[in-house]
């Protein structure tokens, strides 16, 4: 069984008349990848900050295990964290702002500059290591920020929005950044909006909103509690006009169905729903040129907590 790094127990913060974070309970296990999710405001960042002791805790209590599984005190040390706003020095060499950031970890000058290399090689930005980080892309300068959170191999890094700012491209660099952290020895909790990518990466994730758990496990318990984890992907030749799916409104097994612009159908359904009863009812309405079933994704399941209480056919209607 994995050991507890830390523990969020009942903890809450409020900042004048908002609630930030309202009872929040979970562990982060060594050696995992832990997907803190959410919209913007619902109290991710505050929560990160502070597991690192940025600010503290209007309640509840945030603690350290060593291996043994004793309580420690936080050791700043062993803590990376990558802030979603840039924190660097935007008028100073890639290498001096890396070798600085070692050093503030507890590395010496010489162990930071052969870490600032390696970081700089695996995140292809070596040519960059003695230009002012001002003259690189938003892209190239996460990828210093990154490095700058991790090079000291931490204990446990908390990397918020790790792919922003970056391509398709590099955010598949940064998936295989991210695992190599982990096969290293470091726990990472992330936080991210591309749950394409998380749903990859994760190993658990927690579901936030308004400051309060929505839903949390591994992303197959997660998808497993979700009322309708289901999904249909109907493509025709040729569109069928709107009223043409009237008479699908009523259907007990149809929990959602989703008409998009080049008029495919993405229908969520009970999961002892039949398929071919659906694409039965397809090729009635035209020519079906895609027809494809799945479990719904970690984004739609996202997506269906957080609006639980939304119009079931919106999209199919065009209301």
């Amino acid at each position: 069984m994995s050991r507890k790094l830390v523990r969020v127990q009942e903890v809450g913060k409020a900042f004048r008349t908002v609630r930030a974070v309202d009872a929040v309970s979970f562990e982060v296990r060594t050696g995992e990848i832990f997907a803190l999710l959410g919209p913007n405001g619902a109290g991710k960042s505050t929560l990160v900050r502070m597991m690192i002791g940025m600010i503290p805790p209007d309640q509840g209590l945030i603690q350290w295990f060593d291996e043994d599984q004793n309580p420690i005190s936080m050791n700043p040390g062993q803590i990376g964290y990558l802030p979603e706003d840039r924190g660097l020095y935007r008028d100073q060499k890639v290498v001096d702002i890396l070798e600085y950031f070692g050093q503030l970890r507890g590395m010496s000058r010489p162990q930071s500059r052969i870490a600032a290399v390696e970081w700089a090689e695996r995140l292809e930005v070596t040519q960059y290591l003695h230009s002012k980080l001002e003259t690189l892309s938003k892209g190239n300068q996460q990828k210093v920020q990154v490095a700058a959170a991790v090079l000291h191999r931490p204990r446990l890094a908390l990397l918020d929005e790790p792919f922003s700012g970056l391509d398709p491209l590099n955010q598949e660099m940064m998936l295989g950044v991210i695992r190599h952290l982990r096969d290293a020895g470091t726990t990472v909790v992330l936080s991210a909006h591309q749950l394409e990518l998380v749903e990859r990466l994760a190993d658990r994730v927690y579901l936030l909103a308004q400051g309060r758990r929505v839903l949390s496990g591994t992303v197959n318990e997660v998808k497993s509690s979700v009322h309708g984890g289901y999904s249909l992907r109907i493509t025709f030749a040729s569109p069928p006009p709107s009223d043409a799916f009237e008479t699908w409104h009523h259907e007990p097994n149809l929990l959602e169905c989703e008409r998009r612009a080049d008029g495919t159908l993405q229908l969520t359904l009970h999961q002892q729903s039949d398929a071919a009863e659906w694409l039965e009812r397809a090729t009635k309405l035209g020519e079906v040129t895609e027809f494809r079933g799945g479990t719904l994704s970690l984004h739609e399941i996202y997506l269906r907590a957080l609006n639980a209480n939304g119009p079931k056919y919106a999209m199919l209607t065009g209301v």
